[in-house]
């Protein structure tokens, strides 16, 4: 990505504001205040959306009414796109406008920048003088350490700063030996209540003894009910038994039919024997047909009369060149009217343009056209400017008389300057009384502390050195007691001494200055009497604010001034203009020999019609001599017609020449085709009587094949089997589907067999036995049951005290709780040990690259005097041109720092395939020396050729071209700071 151009509606104090970056390496140059910071966050802002609340930067929102935002032009991979964010939600309203004229939303601009964020752009490609800071603090040294390792693998503090607060959370949820954490507190408080629980359980014996009574009754229960569904299953399966007697009886005797050899019978015998039969009597019905027609054919035949082969094609010749002839009829015919229709159109196009003769020697040529079109398009855009400029000066007077009308309500509104100047230090005084009284106060405040502090530490020193001198006599007595005469005399005067001075001690007195006092009533008594002597009751910032609206009236009238003079002349400028395009036009009509009074705009069309009348005095030229020609033409085929025509006996005449030979060819043609017709009809049904013959004998061959088949000489024999044949089958049939019902009801051979033994009353009276014996463990079923519901009674009526399920209740909603507190540490450790195992993988993946990369621009940043970075064992150190290998915290101010940017440059690099972003610096090199800043810049312009790097500085560097320099000028009315 390249950052062409940026255009700044309103941004801060930047009003309508537009730069180009030309080159890829570009160094931005101003003074303080020149907007060099806001440009940086204008660019910011334009590619990730304006500051949130929640963002700790300003919005840089216009005063002065202009609109909120701009535009950049961006190149993505050789396209490009602008890119406009304008004041409306939150983070702005964003069109990115493509070179194809499609316009794209913010999705397609966040897509384009790879989801990359604000905050992580800033960490990476964004390089200021605070962010080198960061690493002359009071770091430690694996402070520093990670620090740099963020640097050259992360970018930013983001992801270790995710893993610290995950470790706070979990912490606050739980600690191995703590007691105020969620956890710990609950865990404890479940342990409770399991003691609780324990107690009340111990009363439950009883309550025990009848679950296990109840226990062996509901395997009873379920051993009945068992039995019961065992039997009730042998009675469905004997109901079923005789339901299907009949039809295994049937089945039965089915199998006995059928146990004999089957028939057979050709595949569709009926209808191919009635088939033929009927086919015979259709044959000889059409043999007796044909030859009768064959008769008709020969007699006709034989009265057929047609014209020679010679003259037939002599009339065809004369009858095909027809249309032909009829064509140049009419063409001649066509001819003739076009030369009259042209002439004509030659007259009227004269009298359109008042010519009375042709002038066929006018220059109709496209030079002509453009030549009177340009004269026309000057003359109109000149008369069209000098409009708007008549226009522009009634707008200026007008706007003219609004600025007068606005300067002599201002004067109107305006107080005397001494009263404005008064005023002005009337509140610079009240501002100062205000904040010395402010002073005053807390002075006097701090006064009375520190007296109060000073008698209670001179008090503590009396008391304090009373107690000592006691102690020291003390010790002198015992001392002296144990014979230690210089040792009691010593500590006997120093005591002494401690006593003495305990009455000596007081404390400081401490009193605020009366001249500070004096100093406020001094100045109420300014402001008292500014407020007497002057009108002072009017409102300060209104009066600056009208008297700078009053000034930039004066600005404006004189710019109008201005704009006024400039437009006069330029309307001189285009009357002049017009007269000489008026000349010009008649001297053109002229050469056309066409009237002055001939609009200007419709010479082109005069144009037009000269040429058309030139191309229609040679288009009658070209009519005539093709109308000679088709003349000519029809004269010698008229002579060549009547020679052919009269050979073939027949009347000639000129105008009924094409229809009498197409009668004469039509009445051959006619006989022609009778005796064609016959010819074909005698050989076809000579062919027919062949064939029907044929199919009569193999009609006959069918019918003997089929009673071969099955044996037969008649047709009453062969009817008698197929009927046999039908009945065998739809046995089959019946026993087919016999067997597969009885199979699906999971009847095998021997149990259908074995069932169509047994007669239906033997079926039936076990059936009975089973329904008894099934009465009979109903009624055992229902009495365990009730003795069942017997012992529930007693069971539900222990169960009554609610105390053991309260708390059991209790301990279930604790112990839910538990777990979800649990299972939220155990999301929080899941997370934090990914993101340390995503920093991991960060660094074992990219910073042996980055390092290496690392390595070789340190050493050209340096001149070779540190030649290598080491990473070994998660610490970064370097290697001086001696040998000797440095931790960073033993490198000076700028060599850290150049470690620094090392690392970033070559993380920058690493991230170019997927990051593609250009490099913004922000002054960040002010603890360079001027060498060291030399080859800095000189790298930068080396990286260029691959990354685009905007350098912001207010020290212009003198080695940068002046094509690679953009100089900010100072915003006016800015603040200092």
């Amino acid at each position: 990505m390249k950052i062409i151009s940026l255009e700044i509606y309103g941004y801060g104090q930047l009003m309508s504001r537009k730069i180009k970056f030309d080159q890829s390496f570009m160094q931005i140059y101003g003074e303080n205040e020149a907007g060099k910071s806001t440009i940086q966050a204008f660019i910011h802002s334009i590619l990730f959306g304006f500051p949130t609340k929640k963002e700790n930067e300003p919005r840089l929102e216009p005063r002065l009414g202009n609109q909120y935002g701009g535009k950049l032009e961006l190149e993505f991979d050789g396209q490009k796109v602008e890119v406009e964010r304008v004041k409306g939600r939150v983070t702005g309203d964003v069109k990115v406008y493509l070179s194809n004229g499609k316009i794209k939303d913010e999705e397609w601009l966040k897509q384009k920048l790879n989801y990359i964020n604000k905050k992580t752009y800033q960490g990476i490609f964004s390089f200021n003088v605070l962010g080198l800071q960061d690493i002359h603090k009071n770091l430690t040294e694996d402070q520093l350490q990670m620090y740099l390792l963020q640097a050259g693998a992360l970018g930013s503090t983001e992801f270790t700063g995710m893993s610290d607060l995950m470790q706070s959370e979990k912490e606050a949820l739980y600690k191995k030996n703590g007691k105020n954490p969620v956890l710990n507190v609950q865990l404890e408080q479940l342990n409770d209540l399991e003691i609780k629980i324990k107690n009340e359980e111990k009363k439950l014996s009883e309550y025990e003894r009848l679950q296990d009574e109840r226990d062996k009754i509901s395997r009873r229960l379920n051993q009945l009910k068992d039995n019961l569904g065992n039997l009730t299953n042998r009675l469905t399966n004997k109901e079923k038994e005789i339901s299907l007697h009949n039809d295994v009886v049937e089945w039965k005797k089915l199998e006995t039919n059928l146990n004999i050899e089957p028939y057979e019978f050709p595949e569709q015998g009926i209808e191919r024997y009635e088939s033929a039969v009927r086919s015979n009597e259709s044959i000889k019905r059409d043999l007796t047909l044909r030859n009768e027609k064959l008769a008709q054919v020969v007699h006709t035949l034989d009265h057929v009369n047609v014209m020679s082969e010679r003259d037939e094609k002599a009339l065809n010749s004369i009858r095909q060149r027809e249309s032909d002839i009829k064509e140049k009829h009419q063409e001649f015919k066509q001819l003739n009217k076009q030369i009259d229709d042209t002439e004509r159109d030659n007259e009227l196009l004269r009298q359109d343009i008042g010519w009375n003769d042709e002038y066929l020697d006018v220059d109709t040529s496209e030079a002509m056209k453009t030549h009177i079109a340009e004269v026309n398009r000057v003359k109109e855009e000149n008369v069209v400017e000098r409009e708007q400029i008549k226009r522009s000066l009634n707008q200026l007077d007008i706007e003219r008389d609004r600025y007068n009308n606005n300067v002599d309500r201002l004067h109107n509104d305006l107080v005397s300057d001494e009263n404005y100047e008064q005023k002005k230090v009337y509140n610079q005084k009240a501002l100062e009384l205000g904040e010395k009284k402010s002073l005053y106060k807390k002075m006097e405040e701090s006064f009375k502390k520190q007296k109060e502090e000073s008698e209670k530490r001179s008090k503590q020193y009396k008391l304090a050195s009373c107690i000592g001198g006691i102690l020291l006599i003390a010790i002198a007595i015992y001392a002296f007691i144990a014979s230690q005469l210089i040792f009691s005399a010593i500590f006997a005067i120093v005591g002494i001494i401690l006593v003495v001075l305990s009455f000596f001690i007081k404390s400081k007195n401490l009193d605020h200055d009366q001249a500070f006092s004096k100093e406020i009533d001094e100045l109420e008594e300014k402001v008292k009497h500014l407020k007497q002597f002057y009108d002072l009751d009017f409102n300060l910032d209104e009066q600056t604010k009208m008297r700078q609206e009053l000034e930039g009236y004066y600005q404006s009238q004189e710019i109008l001034n201005t704009k006024k003079a400039e437009l006069k002349k330029e309307l001189e400028q285009v009357e002049e203009i017009i007269e000489q395009k008026e000349r010009a036009i008649k001297e053109t009509k002229a050469s056309i020999h066409v009237s002055n009074q001939l609009s200007s705009q419709l010479l082109n069309d005069a144009l037009t019609t000269i040429k058309k009348i030139k191309q229609n005095r040679f288009e009658i030229k070209r009519l005539t001599k093709l109308r000679d020609e088709k003349h000519s033409d029809l004269e010698a085929f008229y002579l060549e017609a009547e020679s052919i025509v009269t050979h073939a006996r027949l009347h000639y005449q000129k105008v009924s020449l094409f229809h009498d030979v197409k009668q004469a060819l039509d009445e051959h043609q006619k006989e022609f085709n009778i005796q064609s017709r016959n010819v074909e009809q005698q050989a076809l049904l000579t062919n027919e009587i062949t064939a029907l013959s044929k199919r009569l004998e193999e009609n006959n061959n069918v019918i003997q094949s089929l009673f071969s088949f099955i044996n037969v000489e008649d047709e009453e024999s062969y009817y008698r089997h197929h009927k046999s044949y039908i009945s065998y089958n739809e046995d089959m049939e019946r026993f087919n589907y016999l067997t597969e019902l009885l199979n699906n009801h999971n009847y095998d051979y021997d149990k259908n067999t074995q069932l169509s033994y047994m007669t239906k009353t033997d079926l039936e009276n076990e059936r009975n036995q089973l329904e008894l014996q099934v009465d009979e463990y109903n009624d055992n079923y229902l009495n365990v049951q009730a003795e069942l519901s017997d012992l529930n009674a007693k069971i539900n009526h222990m169960e009554t005290d609610e105390t053991l399920s309260a708390l059991r209740h209790e301990y279930h909603l604790l112990k839910d709780k538990v777990n979800e507190t649990a299972n939220d540490w155990a999301a929080l450790s899941y997370l934090q040990n990914l993101v340390e195992a995503h920093i991991k993988q960060i660094k074992d993946k990219r910073l042996p690259y980055v390092v290496k990369d690392a390595t070789d621009i340190l050493s050209a940043l340096t001149e070779d005097r540190y030649n290598q970075v080491i990473y070994e064992d998660q610490n970064v150190q370097v290697r001086h041109e001696n040998g000797q290998v440095f931790h960073p915290t033993e490198l000076s101010q700028s060599t850290k720092e150049l470690l620094y940017i090392a690392l970033r440059f070559s993380l920058i690099k690493s991230l170019q395939k997927y990051y593609p972003f250009p490099i913004i610096v922000d002054d960040a090199f002010v603890h360079f020396d001027k060498h060291r800043k030399e080859i800095m810049i000189k790298y930068l312009m080396s990286m260029s050729e691959d990354i685009q790097i905007l350098y912001f500085t207010c020290n212009k560097d003198q080695n940068v071209p002046q094509k690679q320099t953009i100089t900010l000028t100072k915003i006016e009315g800015a603040k200092s700071k």
